[in-house]
Formats: structure tokens, sequence, C-alpha cells
């Protein structure tokens, strides 16, 4: 499997703002095909639990569609991952909202200025657990007067050049999705970070 550095991400050469750090061409020994074909029943939903702002991620991955994407990201959203090579402590990846939807949007085939083709099959499991609270009282330096919902689990993704889904690259990465629930009633997330396989 080739491995992609994290700096290609910025150069939209790796394949999601989340998992730059994973990102290997498909090979003939991946998972059947009826192991990973996507679930075409999902539907956006309300974001009024933070299951369902997942629910409207995968839909939003699986579709290409980049106004859902953008959606379940909150005002203050960060991407953050730690440093991919242990030698280099530099080899951190920090992107805002702005950067991380230009990078999707680009890597969806959505960005008529950018000179690259995007994918354009993309299927995307996320294998979690039962959500856990992130209480603002342990994190006062980051949300003290907010408790967060925090999602940990693997991402499972596959993207394609084409319908063929004979060319493409294979993300299988534990990430981990903080929510937190506005005056509204609304979720979105806050966080996303990525964990660098060891």
């Amino acid at each position: 499997m080739e491995r992609l550095q994290p700096r290609l991400k910025l150069m939209l050469l790796s394949i999601v703002s989340v998992a730059a750090f994973s990102v290997g061409c498909w090979n003939p020994f991946a998972p059947p095909e009826h192991k990973r074909r996507p679930d075409t029943q999902l539907t956006v939903k309300p974001r009024t639990t933070p299951e369902n702002v997942i629910n409207n991620l995968i839909y939003a991955m699986t579709n290409r569609d980049i106004e859902v994407y953008e959606d379940c990201l909150d005002e203050d959203y960060w991407y953050h991952s730690p440093p991919v090579f242990p030698d280099d402590p530099d080899s951190f990846l920090d992107l805002s909202k702005d950067d991380d939807v230009t990078i999707v949007r680009r890597i969806f085939g959505l960005d008529p200025t950018y000179d690259r083709p995007g994918f354009q099959v993309i299927e995307f499991t996320f294998y979690h657990g039962k959500p856990q609270i992130e209480l603002g009282e342990d994190k006062p330096e980051e949300h003290p007067d907010e408790n967060w919902v925090v999602f940990e689990g693997t991402v499972d993704m596959y993207l394609y050049s084409d319908e063929t889904k004979e060319h493409g690259h294979h993300v299988n990465q534990t990430m981990i999705y903080k929510l937190r629930q506005d005056s509204d009633g609304m979720w979105t997330i806050i966080r996303w970070e990525d964990e660098i396989p060891q």
C-alpha cells in the first residue's frame, strides 16, 4: 500500500481532509465488494441529535454533497491531526472550516477552478461505539461552559476515479468527531481529529 504524506492533502493529492495519513491505492486484496457498499438508503436528517449529524456526514461523503457536508460543521470547527512522523513535530495538520470545505469540495470534483479531477465514487463507512460525553469541566481550556458529545471509531473509505471502480484509494483509520449543541438545539461537528496509525 502506498502511503501519502499529510502535506499532500493541501494539494488535493490526499483523499479527504480527515484521512490524509493512511491512504493507499486500491488493491485486489481489499474486502469483497459487498462489504464495502455504502448504505444507499441514507437521507439527510435534521441536526437535532448528534447521531443525525453523523448520519448526515456519511450521506455527504457518500453522495459528494458539499452543502450537506458544510452544514455538518460548526462555524468554529477545526480539523487536527497529530504529527504523522515522530521525528518531525511539524508534520501535523490543522484546518479551519473554510480550508476544510475548500479541500473537500475539490475532492468531490466540485471546484471548477481546480485543475485536478475529483473522485466520482466515494464509499464511506464509520464504525463507532456508543458516544461519550466530554465535560466542559474536564476541558476548561477548550470548552469550559459546554459538554460535547464524542464519537470515536474507524472510518473505512474507498475513493474511485470513475464508476468502474478500477482505480482509487483506500482509507482505514481511527477518527474522532466532537459535536456541540447550539442555542437553537442544533448539533454540529466542532472538532475532527485523526489518530495516526501505528
